[in-house]
């Protein structure tokens, strides 16, 4: 692989894992809730 082409390679990989990490997550949905055991609110009850 000549150089310019792992600068490439490199930079690609790099454009990825940030691309990855910028997601748009929202928690406005009806179907959010906390991670665990959902019947954990009612328990003793």
């Amino acid at each position: 692989m000549t150089p310019n082409g792992r600068l490439i390679a490199v930079l690609l990989g790099a454009l990825l894992c940030l691309a990855g990490c910028s997601g748009h997550y929202t928690f406005s949905d009806d179907e959010y809730r906390p991670l665990g055991d959902p019947a954990s609110i009612h328990r003793g009850k």
